[in-house]
């Protein structure tokens, strides 16, 4: 059989014909990402956390342009008309939600959200998350407790970006546990998915620190971030969730001028609530010597405790303060060191069952950010283990969903230490009457989340993610859902 010898011509041809090929089976890539090493170990969880090396993040600020461009294609996308597609509501079937934590704390917050969407039916949820996070702390038994009846379904969030730009699946719905961290490490994929129809849910821990005015305020970290979210809120694909009443009203009063969007969107994001039933139900008490707890890591930025110590010393009343979570000892008056008992490297079972056994739980605020812009953990915690915080009046009124016979109050001119000094004389009864109103407080805020979800993903049913779905109290509400 003689040789094949192409002609220049034919070899011209032949050339041609493999270009087509490749530009019709290569998948668009992704342009304009840069990766860097930007760190920001910024642990806000009051679970007991340790010290890792540093994990790669990536670079977001060269999507801005692209995520303006993606919102302005169509005029009508900067407007609030925008959250309501005109096609038709499409038929009822299986939703999916990636639930999003990329940090190795947070996992306090994951699990109720993790276990509201694996309670819905019709909902196919996984979990991308930190495999070093979801396996520390005795989490992980947790995790495939809460993910029932459906079982957990759990992936490396490490693997996310990959996966994005090798094509998986646009889910339904990306919720992001610890935004804007999530952000600054997923940037990219986020941008693949958004650009291919997906809607995000981002949680915001703290409110205060979105404000692009004051970009160049050290105080106002976010402001890569604020860029990356803010055409796509214009666009109507991402939504803002907070996780307590004055946050939420914190976000509709200021985001308008935060993210600088005017009048063209109304910021009244829903109310998730960061709590979930323990897997031992009963109230627990510790009977032969009742004591107090301050609760979550031992920082001082966190919680006053040299205001604290300083009462304890002066009052020295009969009952034992308990601090229950990671962090060295703290400086205290030697008449009190032998009061101060410490509870360390406990994991997530020991950690909530320690706490839930004290007569009270003392936030003890060191800023008044947890009253007015940021939701605490401490107050999370208390609802969790049904163990009732102290709290002013003005602190009550912040954390709206609890009530007077659920909570201690401290009254006027009462320190922190003469209240629970008057509250330990009260005994058993007493306390156990306040935990017991509080097992029905934590059971209607895992209700409301219920309800929540389902009119987040039905608004997503109807093309009409609920930017301004605004959650009252036992009541959800759609302020601007359209009926087809």
């Amino acid at each position: 059989m003689p040789a094949f010898r192409p002609t220049t011509m034919g070899s011209f041809r032949i050339v041609i014909v493999l270009v087509v090929v490749i530009l019709i089976f290569t998948p668009p890539e992704v342009h304009n990402v840069f990766k860097s090493t930007i760190l920001r170990e910024d642990d806000v969880s009051n679970v007991p956390a340790d010290s890792e090396a540093a994990t790669e993040t990536v670079n977001i600020a060269n999507l801005f342009d692209k995520g303006k461009e993606i919102a302005e294609e169509d005029p009508s996308a900067t407007t609030i008309a925008a959250v309501v597609e005109t096609a038709p509501a499409k038929e009822r079937g299986l939703r999916t939600v990636y639930l999003v934590n990329t940090p190795r704390y947070h996992f306090e917050v994951v699990i109720p959200f993790l276990h509201a969407f694996s309670s819905l039916p019709d909902v196919d949820v996984t979990l991308w998350a930190s495999s070093t996070g979801a396996n520390r702390w005795g989490v992980r038994p947790w995790l495939d407790l809460y993910a029932k009846p459906k079982g957990l379904k759990m992936q490396n969030v490490q693997e996310f970006n990959r996966a994005a730009e090798n094509g998986v699946a646009v889910p339904d719905m990306i919720f992001l546990t610890s935004c804007p961290e999530d952000i600054r490490q997923l940037g990219p994929s986020l941008q693949i998915l958004l650009e291919q129809g997906a809607n995000v849910m981002c949680l915001i821990h703290e409110s205060r620190l979105f404000d692009l005015n004051n970009e160049n305020n050290d105080d106002s970290p976010f402001k890569n971030e604020i860029k990356f979210m803010r055409p796509w809120i214009l666009k109507g694909q991402w939504q803002l969730v907070t996780l307590s009443q004055h946050v939420q009203k914190f976000v509709e009063q200021n985001f308008a001028e935060y993210f600088q969007t005017g009048t063209q969107v109304t910021y009244s994001p829903p109310v998730l609530y960061p709590v979930f039933k323990l897997p031992e139900e009963k109230a627990h008490l510790e009977t032969t010597k009742p004591f107090v707890t301050i609760v979550g890591k031992l920082e001082p930025w966190r919680r006053n405790y040299t205001r604290i110590f300083e009462q304890y010393a002066k009052f020295n009343p009969q009952v034992d303060l308990v601090l229950v979570g990671n962090g060295e000892p703290l400086q205290a008056p030697d008449s009190i060191k032998n009061k101060l008992i410490y509870k360390s490297g406990l994991e997530f079972p020991q950690y909530f069952a320690e706490i839930s056994k004290a007569v009270l739980i003392l936030p003890s605020f060191a800023t008044r950010h947890y009253v007015q812009s940021q939701a605490s953990s401490s107050i999370a915690t208390s609802v969790i283990t049904v163990t009732p915080p102290l709290m002013t009046r003005q602190m009550l009124s912040a954390y709206a969903y609890l009530a007077d016979d659920a909570v201690w109050i401290q009254e006027d001119g009462e320190t922190e230490v003469e209240a629970f000094s008057r509250i330990a004389d009260l005994g058993q009864e007493s306390w156990m009457a306040k935990k017991a109103a509080m097992v029905d407080i934590r059971a209607n805020l895992v209700s409301e989340n219920m309800k929540t979800f389902e009119a987040i993903l039905a608004a997503l049913d109807d093309h009409a993610l609920p930017r301004t779905v605004k959650i009252e109290k036992q009541e959800v509400t759609q302020a601007n859902a359209v009926q087809n």
